[in-house]
């Protein structure tokens, strides 16, 4: 009963998550498994990039430009914002300043954002990275790495040399639902 009812809710997730695509979203172009919850904002979405079995939670909002890897989640309350108004300009208040021209924000594969994180546009994630809850990230963030705080500093890293190349080759397989070595998430 139970392995109905996943598939159930795995077809009902698909189901809106096409239909998401071609009425809000409209432009995005996302990999297979791609999951979006309730109230996800995706300014630009014509420009904004996601690829297999990412995961976007409830209330995200994602600027323009963004480019986000395989098998990434971004937990609810999460906001890709910021470096996108012009400051610089002596004699004009910045509400008139303009912006300045648009930069990409990369998030790599297999990244987990925490909760109500923000993420300055521009910056770039590494693969596997961590990016704890509440934490705002200015500067680009190496790969594995696991980073908290206001802003954002490295605590330590995910993996040592032999695992990082380990978890680098999975990732250069082709995508695939499930855990490691073919058990189940």
């Amino acid at each position: 009963m139970n392995s109905l009812i996943d598939r159930l809710r795995e077809l009902f997730k698909f189901a809106r998550g096409r239909v998401l695509l071609q009425t809000c979203y409209r432009g995005a172009k996302v990999g297979k498994g791609f999951h979006v919850a309730w109230d996800v904002v995706i300014h630009g979405p014509d420009r904004f990039e996601a690829g297999d079995y990412v995961y976007l939670g409830p209330c995200v909002e994602v600027a323009p430009l963004v480019r986000i890897g395989n098998y990434t989640s971004l937990s609810s309350y999460v906001v890709i914002t910021g470096n996108d108004h012009r400051f610089d300009v002596p004699g004009t208040p910045i509400r008139f300043s303009g912006r300045p021209e648009s930069v990409v924000t990369c998030i790599g594969h297999d990244v987990l954002i925490g909760h109500g994180a923000v993420i300055m546009r521009g910056v770039t994630i590494g693969n596997g990275a961590i990016v704890g809850a509440g934490a705002v990230v200015t500067r680009d963030v190496p790969p594995y790495a696991v980073v908290a705080g206001v802003p954002a500093k490295i605590l330590r890293y995910r993996f040592d040399a032999a695992e990082i190349a380990r978890h680098e080759d999975m990732l250069r397989q082709p995508t695939r639902y499930g855990g490691a070595l073919g058990r189940p998430y």
